[in-house]
């Protein structure tokens, strides 16, 4: 998988269509965060998870949106993705937010744009 030929995002091995926006966030999760009187910071760092924001382009096709929704819709999935900061792909075990496919023609089959975040299941 390379960034340079496209392949930005693989779910169980399957490239995933029809992706106009992907980016990775690295978020930080803190445990026993506080301040104290003089407003320092107390906290403990437990990991960071990279969560992953996709939205996808207009007109997907049925089957397209179909393929999306089948791997989305297990409870976890191994999703294999472009880590920045490794400047490399990098597996990791996630599971998906709540999405919204919209049909857009429905003559056509097509759909309109829709997003979704893949939330990691442990930290990086």
């Amino acid at each position: 998988m390379s960034i340079a030929n496209g392949d930005l995002l693989k779910i169980n091995n399957t490239t995933i269509p029809g992706i106009k926006e992907y980016k990775v966030g690295r978020n930080k999760l803190w445990k026993d965060a506080d301040r104290n009187m003089n407003g320092d910071v107390r906290a403990t760092l437990i990991g960071v998870f990279p969560k992953i924001s996709i939205v996808f382009r207009d007109a997907l096709t049925e089957d397209e949106v179909s393929t999306i929704c089948a791997l989305l819709d297990e409870p976890y999935f191994n999703v294999t993705y472009h880590d920045a900061k490794l400047k490399q792909t990098r597996t990791a075990q996630y599971y998906a937010g709540d999405y919204e496919p919209e049909i857009l023609d429905r003559q056509r089959k097509l759909y309109k744009s829709f997003s979704v975040n893949l939330i990691p299941v442990s930290k990086m």
